[in-house]
């Protein structure tokens, strides 16, 4: 049986990817931005498939920079291999690929992301942790 915290934090997932589709082709509206820095708790960490380890201020600058940075050409983001990893009363532990395609062609990491319930996060959870590593196509295991 999947837990309210699950369907939140897997429609989390979805709805901030679509987020950043809209963002970086310059689809969405200006006042996204301020929607989507509810969902990442203060002390957010993210780890870069590089191994950098960068701060909740810093990507939510990065993010801001990045507005219409994809305008020419194609760009989508598919959320695809979903698996509930740990799921406790305070906490869930997802991990998902996530395919970029554009004209240029395609990448795919494999996201391990952590989230909290927050009662005002527009999907009722914040983004805590997120461990990015990049994947060749082929490894689908």
């Amino acid at each position: 049986m999947t837990s309210p915290l699950e369907i939140r934090a897997w429609d989390e997932v979805v709805t901030r990817h679509a987020f950043f589709v809209d963002w970086f082709t310059g689809t969405g509206p200006e006042t996204a931005m301020e929607k989507t820095a509810l969902c990442f708790s203060a002390d957010f960490q993210m780890i870069s498939p590089e191994g950098a380890q960068i701060g909740c201020d810093a990507v939510l600058s990065m993010l801001q920079n990045a507005r219409a940075s994809r305008v020419s050409g194609h760009f989508a983001i598919d959320v695809e291999r979903r698996s509930t990893v740990a799921l406790g009363h305070d906490l869930a532990l997802v991990v998902y690929d996530e395919l970029q395609r554009t004209d240029e062609g395609q990448t795919k990491r494999r996201s391990t992301a952590l989230f909290t319930p927050d009662p005002h996060a527009p999907s009722g959870v914040v983004w805590r942790h997120l461990h990015e590593t990049w994947i060749t196509t082929n490894q689908n295991q």
